[in-house]
């Protein structure tokens, strides 16, 4: 069983022994398969030849991003609050590096995530990062992959 993650929007599915036919966060109108076609990799491909990288925004923000870039640019925020750091967003790539930072800066006390397109890895980085709850807004339940 293999991990699958759209090469286009940055999406991971569920282990399975194919890849997915189709995202459909791509066939969304607001979205796009570009003209190759679904396109997949894996978070073990993608690890190779990716890293993530985090920077300061502002005190007690930190961006936290794909280097070179993946997907559609994604970027995360890790928000340290007085009641423990959110997560706001997900990007594809969760390795030990930004774990390792992110667990030296307190660990997490939740996800949040503002639309579909930040789902990305969700469950990845909370598991990493010791399940960590993840809120989703309802109206986007359709699109959790």
């Amino acid at each position: 069983m293999r991990v699958f993650i759209c090469k286009t929007c940055g999406t991971e599915y569920p282990p399975s022994s194919v890849a997915p036919p189709a995202c459909p966060i791509c066939l969304d109108e607001r979205q796009y398969v570009p003209p190759s076609g679904q396109q997949w990799t894996d978070p073990e491909s993608l690890a190779h030849a990716h890293r993530t990288l985090a920077r300061e925004q502002e005190p007690g923000i930190i961006g936290i991003g794909i280097e070179p870039g993946f997907a559609i640019g994604q970027r995360a925020l890790l928000v340290g609050t007085p009641a423990g750091n959110i997560l706001w967003d997900c990007i594809s790539l969760v390795d030990d590096a930004i774990c390792d930072r992110i667990t030296q800066l307190g660990g997490l006390k939740a996800i949040a995530i503002s639309h579909p397109h930040y789902y990305s890895a969700m469950i990845s980085w909370s598991r990493a990062l010791g399940d960590a709850p993840i809120l989703l807004h309802e109206a986007d339940r359709q699109w959790a992959m």
